[in-house]
């Protein structure tokens, strides 16, 4: 096993365990964690898949040879990353948003 394999494995079970974990957790303000979740997952699964046809179809372009195992790993290195990403911004957002809509209503 590669260390690409490897990482590519660490990174599914993260975004697996991360998964479970915000799946449970449903409590927030504006959108719900399980809502960002799902958004999340649709733009992971259809960034995933322009990725992966991107990767095999351009990286050999500039000199990069990966096998389509290295390229499907490589992708979950990169889903990971950007589920994460995509999940704290919508968070973020969120919890921004609900604090505005409170100062508003008091008046402030």
């Amino acid at each position: 096993m590669t260390v690409l394999h490897l990482l590519g494995l660490v990174s599914f079970v993260f975004v697996a365990v991360f998964t479970v974990s915000v799946w449970r957790n449903n409590d927030g303000a504006g959108q719900t964690p399980r809502s960002s979740l799902i958004e999340a997952w649709v733009n992971i699964l259809l960034g995933f898949s322009v990725n992966y046809l991107a990767n095999w179809l351009l990286l050999p372009m500039v000199g990069a040879h990966f096998t389509m195992s290295e390229n499907f790993w490589l992708g979950w290195v990169y889903t990971a990353i950007s589920i994460v990403r995509q999940y704290v911004i919508r968070r973020w957002f969120n919890n921004r948003l609900h604090n505005i809509a409170v100062a508003l209503s008091k008046g402030n």
